[in-house]
């Protein structure tokens, strides 16, 4: 998104990528399994979609109810 820096990295997605907290969110809306780190300015530690904001809609294809 250019907004914020990457600081967002999957080890469950192929290829090199670093996203937002917002942005790894947003690409992860139907992989809400993988397994996501997040620098802390020293190294990647493990942190989780959910603590990201993920909020996973079940039903209604991914979108909240009406």
């Amino acid at each position: 998104c250019s907004e914020a820096e990457g600081s967002v990295w999957c080890m469950s997605c192929a290829g090199v990528h670093a996203w937002c907290g917002p942005c790894a969110v947003k690409a992860h809306r139907d992989l809400p399994f993988h397994k996501v780190q997040r620098w802390n300015g020293a190294h990647y530690q493990p942190t989780s979609l959910m603590d990201l904001g993920f909020l996973w809609h079940i039903g209604h294809g991914g979108d909240p109810c009406p």
